[in-house]
């Protein structure tokens, strides 16, 4: 799992939580993108779960699907995938931020179906 911002705990405890090796990246910046480690990752996992809690239109986890299907296409035994907010402006009220942006189920299951494909 590639991760950014508040993304990043939840990757932690999904894969906790899920008993699997599953390796969890820490982008913590998105410039400079730190290119090696994705790199590295996908080479390594041949699988890639990038999470993030910004819309997936225009999101940072667009552009490094894009590096890693440049850059490690024959490496990946998966295609890349993505969990984010859906394309909808971002609510202020808590009760439908929370039915917005990606929670730890939605962590899992999208593990879950990953590790099995």
């Amino acid at each position: 799992m590639i991760a950014y911002g508040s993304a990043v705990p939840l990757a932690l405890e999904a894969a906790e939580a899920l008993g699997e090796s599953i390796e969890v990246i820490d982008l913590r910046s998105l410039s400079p993108l730190d290119t090696d480690a994705i790199l590295a990752t996908a080479r390594k996992t041949g699988k890639v779960l990038i999470a993030h809690e910004a819309t997936q239109s225009c999101g940072v986890g667009g552009e490094v699907a894009a590096l890693i299907s440049e850059h490690c296409f024959e490496d990946l035994d998966a295609p890349v995938r993505r969990l984010t907010a859906p394309d909808v402006p971002i609510p202020f009220s808590p009760p439908l931020e929370h039915r917005v942006l990606p929670q730890l189920d939605d962590m899992k299951e999208a593990c879950r179906e990953l590790l099995a494909y």
